[in-house]
């Protein structure tokens, strides 16, 4: 999605899109922009080429001379190509379209970032090739680079012997049959984390309004001192006195203490558990306003807050099995697996010579694919700290 709105101007202007309540996104002093939210075109949502299993089922049909939603038929349920053969076909023709341009750099290129797990041997993504990178983000934490070793010397660092340390990852281990093993191992309280839970008021306060905070833990129940609104009031001043009554009460304080200290970011207040995992205490917030809105009006458990981990890496694509499922590669590239399916189909209908005309295309198809790496890379400024593994990280190869 692309947004873009006023006339780039070298004046500044109150910008009005925010990320969370409270909290503006300003793109520089201008008085309009754009703003890149996912990697597609301006204007259609899709890359030019970008075809998702639905358009290259009715580009096969149609080349095949078969009915189909590009001749006002259904896609079809009987016969020699139905839909759900076709996303078979396709999707093997996406894996065999990524092997023959020899896992080309920048081809398949993902970055998915995942919930940890307690593991010592974690699972890579289904479909990965190539390892690039790993970062680490503690549930509130600054992100890390893992440090990835060889197998040997992973065993170096860890005498021989793993430990049984529990806690954040340093380094990982090269893949090897699908897992890399992190060191140290993350625990329970790195996959749930301390439970979250989070308050809003939204709309208007009125004055002489009372508003307070409750917290269970089993049978532990805390309930804030009440806060009455004044007329200087807005619900992030609201939101700040609620956080300061409640951090005064057992809940926060004294050897009952299950909560870390309450904060807020604008209109919201946020509770921390002081333990992992936490998701067994319930909050509410309660008020005998008409006119300001508060969530939650009822006792609701706190929220999972756990680690996660970010892998860069080279796939063979997504499994084709929804309509808008788009294979992964890139949208120039998404016809080759119709001309892949063609050439097979062509042969099923004893016509050789339009066989080998579509595997030809995707040959040619294949041929720039192995380019692409070099097709993409044009920075302008060339590094002045030297080249790193011929112009990319090379990573860990499984090819």
């Amino acid at each position: 999605m692309l947004l873009q709105w006023g006339r780039e101007r070298s004046w500044p202007m109150f910008n009005r899109l925010v990320a969370a309540p409270g909290q503006p996104l300003y793109l520089g002093n201008t008085q309009g922009g754009r703003l890149l939210i996912s990697p597609s075109a301006a204007n259609t949502g899709h890359a030019p080429g970008s075809m998702p299993l639905f358009d290259l089922q009715c580009r096969v049909l149609s080349l095949l001379r078969e009915d189909g939603p590009d001749t006002g038929y259904p896609m079809p349920t009987s016969g020699d190509f139905t839909a759900s053969v076709m996303a078979r076909d396709l999707t093997i023709a996406l894996g065999q379209f990524i092997a023959d341009t020899g896992i080309a750099p920048d081809l398949s290129d993902r970055m998915d970032t995942f919930a940890v797990l307690p593991l010592l041997d974690y699972p890579v993504p289904l479909g990965l090739v190539s390892l690039t990178k790993i970062e680490y983000t503690p549930a509130g934490g600054y992100t890390y680079d893992l440090d990835g070793v060889s197998m040997s010397e992973f065993s170096n660092r860890v005498g021989g012997i793993v430990p049984n340390n529990v806690g954040q990852p340093l380094y990982y281990r090269q893949p090897w049959a699908g897992y890399i093993r992190l060191y140290p191992q993350p625990g329970p309280g790195n996959a749930v984390g301390p439970g979250v839970g989070v308050g809003t008021l939204s709309a208007a306060p009125s004055v002489g309004d009372s508003t307070t905070v409750t917290v269970t833990n089993g049978a532990l129940s805390f309930t804030s001192a009440p806060y009455v609104t004044t007329p200087s009031d807005t619900t992030a001043t609201i939101a700040v006195q609620l956080a300061t009554k409640l951090n005064l009460t057992g809940a926060v304080q004294g050897v009952t203490a299950f909560l870390s200290p309450a904060t807020t970011i604008a209109n919201q207040l946020t509770l921390t558990a002081l333990l992992a995992p936490g998701t067994g205490i319930q909050f509410k917030i309660t008020t005998t306003s008409t006119t300001m809105v508060v969530s939650p009006t009822t006792l609701t458990y706190f929220s999972p807050n756990g680690d996660t981990i970010t892998f860069y890496y080279s796939s063979l694509g997504i499994q084709l099995d929804n309509p808008g499922d788009v294979p992964g590669i890139p949208p120039q590239y998404c016809m080759a697996l119709a001309y892949r399916v063609l050439g097979d189909y062509w042969i099923r209908k004893n016509d050789r010579g339009l066989a080998a005309d579509f595997m030809k295309r995707y040959q040619a198809a294949v041929d720039k694919a192995k380019a692409f790496t070099f097709d993409t890379n044009r920075a302008s400024q060339p590094t002045v700290s030297g080249e790193d593994s011929e112009g990319y990280d090379a990573g860990w190869f499984l090819g």
